[in-house]
This record gives C-alpha cells, structure tokens and sequence, in this order.
C-alpha cells in the first residue's frame, strides 16, 4: 500500500518503548490485569470497539472496514513465563519470577502496532479485523476460555492470523508454512506399584524401582522402532520419583512425561502402546500400575489454502528472501492449534537471530527479543489484513 511502510516507521520508537514497558512488568497467565489494560486503553485511543474481561483478563478489539468483506482475526497472547529473566537488560523484568521469555512482549506490540496503522486506512480496508489478546498461552486454557466466550463470534471470524518470533531464523525472515508446523502435547503419570520390603532381601518384594526403568526403556523404544521415522514424534520423562530411604525397597514409583507427535494416528498409537507396555512389563514381574493420559493440545495446523493466500501476500510485499516455507518442523504445543480446530488458520514464524551473534531460543533465561523486528511484523500484519479479502 501506498506510504505504509513510511507510516509503520514513523510509530517504531513508539512500538520499541511500549515493548519495553510490557516486558518490564510482566504477568502470569489470568493474572495479566495491567497488561490488559494498557492493551485495552491503546485500542480505545485509536477509535477501536474494545471489549475486557473475556476469559479472566482477555481484550478483544474490532476495526471496521468501509468496504464489504470477511473478517480476518489477528491473535496475540498478554501472559509471560514464570521464571526468572538472566538477560541482563537495563529493562529487565520488576516482577520477581515472570520474564517475557517467548516474545509475547513483542507479539502484542505487533498486534497493536497493526492496529493503529489499519485504523487509518479504515476506507481501504475490505471487511473487519479482529485483534484477539488472549490470556494465559503458557499455561494453557486462555484459548478455549476465548473461543467459548464467543470471540470469533459477531462478527464471525473466517481466518485468523497468528505472528511469533523465533529462533533459527534469521532477522525478519517470515516462515510461512502449510500443514502441520507445531506438535500435539498429550501428558502422562504412571505409577508402578511393587511389594516394598528391604534392601537386604529383595526376593520377598516387588521392586517398582527395576520395574520402572523397564518401562521406561520400553517406552523409549516405541519412538525408535515402532514410528515411521519421516512421522515426527517424540516421547520425554520428565520425572520420576518415589521411595524413601537407600536400603528400602518402595512400593511405589511414579513416572512422569510428554509425548509430542504430528499426526493423529501416531498420537492414538504412543497412548495406546505406553498402555501394553505398563500392562505387560508390570504383569510379568508380579506388580501392578496406574496410568493418567491427558491429551492436552491438537497439532498447530496450518490452512494450506489460507496459507497460499498470506504467502503470495507477504511475497508481493516483502524481498523474495524475506518469505520461506522452508522451516523446520517443531515439536513445541502452542494453543493457537484451538482456534485452528474452529476455522482456517495461519502460525507465522519471523526471525529473531542477529547475525553473527549466537542462537538463543524462546524459553531460556537469557532470551532477548530483537525490537528490529517489530516493524517487519506490523507491516506483514497489515499486508495481510488490507489485502487478504481482494
């Protein structure tokens, strides 16, 4: 569009200072009450139809188009990591144990920044935009709060749009993908239960403890030699626990892990097949167990017809090298893959490695958001919404 990148970078210094601000006090999932009200007070000043308190603490705003068209969605998340930041920055977080160590910082200045500069091509724009901040992303439960809410609802949302900062992609290139590009997340807690007895006579117990560690190697070898290995799946024990002292054989131990995957029918297999396992194993060495499996979230699923639409947009608009399909797949969950399940919907990845400086991911203590990427992301935002319906 005419003049909009020079618009988009009249606003940066704002954007950069209003990431800063976010990122100084950061909030826990639910918890995001200053958060949302800067989000919600910025919408407001820029003409925008705000609604608060959607799902505890999320805000909605809408912008209507002067000309006929759908609605496009454009997501964004307010809660930050409960853990402490290490990144040395002179803003760091005030707020003891929460870092805004995935960009969410940066995905909302985007968002926001998207919005006032759409706010003033109202006469050009086809349609509505919806800018949906919701809350808790990290721990989970913010999107199905939103969607049962109602937010893609009046006016309905036919495609919605989702930006993220990432590592392993240089700056301000877009990843842009079709099909699935994040993994499910299922949990698991199995716990075995042996005869417990002391150490000295281990024939008059049942050790859960050997018990377990068969299990678990079985386990691990699902993922080796039961799954086509071009099928992306993995399986993690993140914990295992139990006994009480060195010479006492416990009655019990317990196991806890995750299990990602792309595809449905290899999902249903993992929990199907922990299940044998513990049942086999267990049965075999006189012991018995419980098993808890709960399927958390679905595969981030990107539209391939939605997806073709943004990429030959973002294609239009951006240096050919700036847009790329050719991303790795990943096997982090994001809630994002809820509002995927109700209507078509795109997880776009934009670049945040310096060059020559070293690869630091989302999630790590030390993580730094490249505030050079903002104005790539409001401008791929706005690209996107102006020309989405033509």
């Amino acid at each position: 569009m005419k003049n909009l990148e020079q618009e988009i970078d009249k606003i940066k210094d704002e954007l950069i200072l209003m990431r800063k601000d976010f990122h100084r006090f950061p909030e826990v999932g639910f918890k995001e009450y200053r958060t949302a009200e800067k989000v919600a007070e910025y919408m407001k000043n820029i003409g925008l139809a705000v609604q608060t308190g959607i799902g505890e603490t999320g805000v909605v705003g809408l912008l209507r188009g002067k000309k006929k068209g759908t609605t496009l969605g454009i997501r964004a998340c307010l809660d930050a990591l409960a853990m402490e930041e290490c990144s040395g920055v002179d803003y760091s977080s005030e707020n003891k144990g929460v870092f805004h160590g995935c960009g969410h910082d940066g995905n909302m200045v985007m968002v926001l920044g998207a919005a006032k500069i759409l706010s003033r091509y109202k006469g050009e724009l086809r349609g509505d935009v919806k800018f949906i901040f919701q809350p808790s992303e990290e721990e989970t439960g913010g999107a199905a709060a939103f969607i049962q809410a109602g937010v893609l609802k009046n006016p309905d949302v036919e495609a919605i749009v989702h930006i993220h900062n990432w590592h392993g992609l240089k700056e301000g290139v877009m990843g842009v993908k079709a099909g699935p590009v994040m993994a499910s997340s299922d949990v698991f807690k199995l716990e075995i239960i042996g005869k417990p007895g002391h150490g000295a006579w281990p024939h008059l117990a049942v050790d859960p403890v050997v018990i377990a560690a068969d299990v678990i190697s079985a386990i691990q070898n699902i993922i080796s030699r039961e799954i086509d290995p071009l099928k992306p799946a993995l399986i993690t024990i993140g914990k295992i626990y139990g006994g009480t002292a060195v010479n006492i054989i416990p009655e019990k131990i317990t196991i806890e892990g995750t299990v990602r995957a792309y595809h449905q029918e290899i999902r249903n297999f993992i929990a199907a097949r922990i299940e044998q396992i513990a049942r086999g194993i267990t049965q075999s060495a006189r012991a018995s167990f419980n098993l808890a499996y709960n399927r958390i979230m679905p595969p981030v699923n990107n539209d391939p017809e939605f997806t073709a639409k943004v990429s030959k947009i973002l294609k239009d608009s951006f240096e050919p090298d700036l847009v790329t399909d050719d991303i790795p797949s990943e096997m982090g969950c994001e809630e994002f893959a809820l509002f995927q399940q109700e209507i078509p919907g795109l997880f776009m990845f934009l670049g945040n490695d310096k060059e020559g400086e070293p690869t630091i991911p989302i999630h790590d203590p030390r993580y730094i958001f490249n505030d050079e990427i903002l104005t790539v992301g409001v401008k791929a935002l706005c690209e996107i919404a102006l020309k989405w319906n033509e």
